[in-house]
């Protein structure tokens, strides 16, 4: 896309950006920062701003037009100036060239309400419309491949996802190009999935150190999650056929191609595995192994057709909010959509709901591996990272190389190890309940790339905790536990 310069944003907003917890890697990295284009709502300024450097990184950058070194994102004048301009339809000229076309037909504004968005990569506040909370969402990067207001309108009145209430965007005039700046929409109430999960696997380690039996342990706290988990399940099943449904026509998968891919990932990654001088040569050449293996065993599968359709694109435990109702039952809601495009004539666009079930499976087996090495460093009185590390080398049948791990000490941390791993399996068959999946290629090839990726993550930022969990799980890769769904 041809665009004008406009020279430099004010030094005060360079600052800003520079400064900003969200600001990513590209944008540090950045030698300076160019204003591609800008347009003026009431007091605030709206920029749209490039970081030059080693990559290249678009921005929106709302600052108030009398302070250009304070951002405008979720403050009330600018979320009043927003619902105002989706109320008349305002189609805003840009010094550029270009407009920021606003559309929705939210409730008149009436106040900001109290809110703590926590850490977001986006901008985040809550309003009163009409006498109902709506989210605000403002986005900080930007791209013609973000599509989630597309998709809230898509899926509006489903019940899978928030109800959007409009958006704004940038026009490319030239090229009819549309960037999303930001979308509102009706708050859902509710938490991540991840908070009543480890309520649950709380509930397990006092019933292990009291002695009981680690199956019985695992059923009886996963005893009031059973019901609900099973029924997100559903939820999500019916979230997939509802958006296929409405995206319309979708292309078969290409499964030799994710093959060979998933291979490449493999070999790309040996070399930095077996490099790592952090966790003993056996050790590494074990986590190697267990991807070849895994790898080995996809290709060796008898083919079978593979589920396809739309995905959510991203999903994470905390992408699927809960909110618990009176008698014990959840409220369930899809947030964050990020479903890619699809083309029916282009395979390589191929998409399956069995990715986010990967997803969300290798999700709940890192949270779960994170609980467990949290919960086994204090009980066993050593420090996390360094338990972390050897539950990886008992995984691989290596000897502890640090102090402290004593025969009691490593038996009770296999015993921790094994009933981590059972309430994780049993779990995620609650979640993708169904057929039998552990034999059918597209599953074991998902979950694999899944791991592939975050372990690429790991060393990328140079995270060995994170590399340790991953590690293990590579070397436990073909021995995946047995796992169901239905596509």
């Amino acid at each position: 896309m041809e665009t004008l310069l406009l020279g430099s944003p004010p030094p005060a907003t360079v600052e800003l950006l520079r400064q900003a917890p969200w600001m990513d890697e590209t944008g540090r990295r950045a030698a300076h920062f160019e204003l591609l284009d800008q347009a003026t709502l009431g007091s605030v300024r709206l920029l749209v701003v490039a970081s030059a450097g080693e990559t290249a990184g678009r921005w929106f950058v709302p600052v108030l037009d009398a302070d250009p070194g304070r951002s405008a994102d979720r403050t009330a004048a600018y979320d009043r100036l927003v619902v105002r301009a989706l109320r008349d339809g305002l189609r805003l000229p840009t010094r550029g060239g270009n407009v920021i076309e606003f559309r929705g037909d939210p409730a008149a504004y009436r106040a900001q309400l109290p809110f703590e968005p926590g850490w977001s990569s986006n901008a985040l506040s809550l309003l009163d419309l009409g006498g109902a909370p709506h989210a605000h969402k403002t986005y900080r990067r930007i791209g013609a491949d973000a599509r989630e207001p597309e998709l809230l309108r898509l899926m509006a009145g489903s019940g899978h996802t928030q109800e959007p209430v409009g958006d704004y965007t940038y026009v490319d005039t030239a090229t009819g190009r549309r960037e999303p700046l930001g979308v509102l929409y009706r708050y859902a109430d509710g938490e991540g999935l991840n908070v009543p999960l480890r309520v649950g696997i709380r509930a397990l380690w006092p019933l292990l150190h009291a002695g009981a039996d680690p199956r019985a342990a695992v059923t009886e706290s996963q005893r009031t999650l059973t019901a609900p988990l099973a029924e997100a399940g559903r939820f999500l099943r019916d979230f997939h056929r509802e958006l296929a449904e409405r995206l319309g026509p979708h292309p078969d998968f290409p499964a030799d191609g994710f093959l060979a891919e998933a291979a490449e990932g493999v070999a790309a990654l040996r070399p930095s595995i077996l490099d790592d001088c952090r966790f003993p040569a056996p050790v590494r050449h074990a986590a190697v192994g267990g991807l070849e293996r895994e790898l080995a065993l996809i290709a060796a599968l008898p083919p079978e057709p593979w589920p396809t359709g739309p995905c959510h694109g991203d999903l994470h435990l905390s992408h699927l909010l809960r909110h618990e109702n009176t008698d014990g039952s959840w409220k369930l809601c899809v947030i964050d959509l990020s479903t890619p495009p699809s083309d029916p004539a282009d395979p390589s666009t191929a998409q399956s709901p069995w990715q986010d079930l990967a997803a969300l499976r290798r999700g709940l087996e890192i949270f779960t591996a994170d609980e467990f090495a949290d919960e086994a460093a204090g009980f066993l009185g050593m420090d996390p990272d360094d338990t972390c590390r050897a539950a990886l080398l008992q995984a691989a049948g290596a000897a502890p190389d640090t102090p402290g791990w004593t025969p009691r000490r490593l038996a009770a941390l296999s015993r921790l190890r094994s009933a981590a791993g059972l309430w994780a399996a049993r779990t995620g068959e609650l979640l993708t309940g169904g057929r039998q999946l552990t034999g059918h290629p597209a599953w074991r090839l998902f979950r694999l790339r899944r791991l592939l990726h975050e372990l690429d993550y790991a060393y990328a930022h140079d995270r060995a905790y994170h590399a340790a969990i991953n590690l293990r799980h590579a070397v436990e890769a073909d021995g995946l536990p047995a796992t169901t769904a239905k596509d």
